[in-house]
């Protein structure tokens, strides 16, 4: 057995942020792959992709399903937050942390939320689906499907990374000047231009932590040489 994959839909109101979602229209959430280990250990780490950042933090001041919040990066229009959820929130992380739900990827945008779950069996998403339609939780499942070890390719990368990774080299999206933009990658993936952004962002970070990390966050270390050459950009 490989786990059940779910992605499923919510409306902002009834989960998360729908006050900064709307102050911000333009913002983008995203949230850093966590496991939901208890009440508070779900979503705690978030992507804000916001020009405007004492902005967003008015925002999140005012939205009553923040509690607390804490700067932990900040690189240009990209900010890293922690967050403390209301009980609103927390209910629904207590219904996922009950069948050790994974998120594997979450985001905001507008006033909807797109996640990425992932489950032990079909069993586990079948006792959630039915909480939380007991509970007047209006979670919309997209899709399921089964998670095994061929989801995932080299360097920690899913099948549909590596495709838009590979699509971008090869139609010359890396070159300098660009030989393609992201609106010919996604007409070519038949996806989203959001979509294309946040999977190539996703297999971006995949491939950083897998070359430059040894996957527990600690920076390998040099083998060879005590001093690195620095390639011009």
């Amino acid at each position: 057995m490989g786990g059940t994959i779910v992605e499923v839909s919510i409306a902002a109101e009834e989960f998360a942020l729908e006050h900064t979602l709307a102050t911000l229209e333009t913002v983008t959430i995203e949230v850093e792959q966590t496991i939901a280990t208890d009440r508070d250990g779900l979503m705690p780490f978030i992507w804000f992709n916001a020009e405007d950042r004492p902005a967003l933090e008015r925002a999140l001041t005012d939205d009553d399903s923040v509690t607390d919040f804490h700067l932990i990066a900040d690189f240009e229009t990209d900010c890293l937050y922690q967050l403390a959820w209301n009980d609103r929130v927390n209910h629904l992380i207590q219904v996922l942390a009950e069948e050790n739900g994974a998120v594997l990827a979450a985001t905001g945008q507008n006033d909807i939320w797109h996640l990425r779950l992932l489950f032990a069996d079909h069993d586990a998403v079948r006792r959630t689906s039915e909480y939380c339609e007991e509970q007047g939780i209006p979670l919309e499942i997209q899709n399921i499907q089964e998670f095994t070890r061929e989801s995932q390719t080299r360097f920690g990368l899913t099948k549909s990374q590596q495709r838009a990774l590979q699509l971008a080299a090869t139609h010359g999206y890396y070159s300098v000047p660009r030989e393609a933009t992201a609106d010919d990658l996604a007409e070519e993936l038949d996806v989203s231009h959001q979509a294309l952004s946040e999977r190539l962002r996703r297999a971006h970070g995949n491939l950083v932590d897998h070359v430059f990390l040894n996957r527990v966050g600690t920076p390998e270390v040099a083998k060879t040489g005590s001093n690195e050459d620095v390639a011009s950009e």
